[in-house]
């Protein structure tokens, strides 16, 4: 018996080690972010399509993204203000801030070329869509499910416009499943989206080899995978295909 005992218990003890990796999933709250690891200041990201690995770049876009800790209605928070220049045109600009302590979005201000201008106040669940406050009340089919998606979003949850920020703060750790709870604000009702770190890489960025961590999110057809540097956090790249056709890239330029 000891000897059979002694045949078994490498393989539980493997199985187990298996088990434990496969559990490792954390539904991120309130307590989980490590709000010390957001990097303060500008960045800017290049945006970009292909059709194929082969194709020309398409639909370029620039992102300028501004973090920033400041006081608001008397709360610590941080804000982040986002501009998306195309060719010859801003694209989208946004205006975000969030509790410094947990990073739970307290208003957001969104505007969108040829869609107009939408504004989010979390605190007191007050929506306007181009100046014009939306309730209960309202009788136009898009902007009642704005405002009914919007109401839907009690408990605590992340912004989705500021994934980007997001990832920076996370606990990370291979083989590491983060369930978050994320909003985007004007769009569906909040859900829960899963990330998984999926390994260690190195990325030649800058003339330099940086160790990072590789997130990944996958769905039914979208696949996005993260390069997220160890050393500072951020998002160095983004790798996403979509439909198993088009690719599309982000990648952080060096300031």
């Amino acid at each position: 018996m000891k000897s059979i005992i002694k045949l078994l218990l490498p393989i539980l003890l493997y199985k187990n080690a298996l088990i434990a990796q496969e559990i490792d999933t954390i539904k991120i709250s309130q307590k989980d972010l490590q709000i010390n690891q957001l990097k303060v200041g500008k960045s800017q990201y290049l945006v970009y399509i292909l059709e194929d690995k082969n194709a020309p770049k398409t639909s370029l876009q620039i992102w300028n993204i501004g973090v920033n800790k400041e006081s608001y209605q008397g709360k610590n928070v941080i804000s982040v203000f986002q501009k998306w220049e195309g060719k010859d045109t801003i694209i989208h600009t946004a205006k975000s801030i969030s509790l410094a302590e947990n990073f739970k979005p307290v208003y957001h201000e969104s505007w969108w070329n040829k869609r107009g201008k939408q504004v989010f106040d979390e605190d007191k669940k007050k929506l306007w869509i181009d100046d014009e406050e939306i309730d209960s009340s309202e009788l136009d089919v898009k902007k009642k499910s704005v405002y009914s998606s919007f109401t839907a979003a009690k408990d605590y949850f992340l912004n989705w416009h500021l994934d980007l920020e997001i990832f920076s703060m996370l606990p990370y750790k291979k083989n590491r499943t983060f369930v978050i709870p994320f909003y985007e604000f004007g769009y569906e009702k909040p859900k829960s989206v899963s990330y998984t770190v999926t390994g260690e890489n190195d990325l030649f960025y800058n003339g330099q080899r940086i160790k990072c961590w590789l997130l990944q999110h996958e769905e039914e057809g979208n696949k996005e995978l993260f390069w997220i540097s160890k050393a500072t956090y951020e998002v160095l790249k983004m790798e996403q295909l979509i439909y198993d056709k088009v690719y599309r890239y982000k990648l952080k330029i060096v300031n």
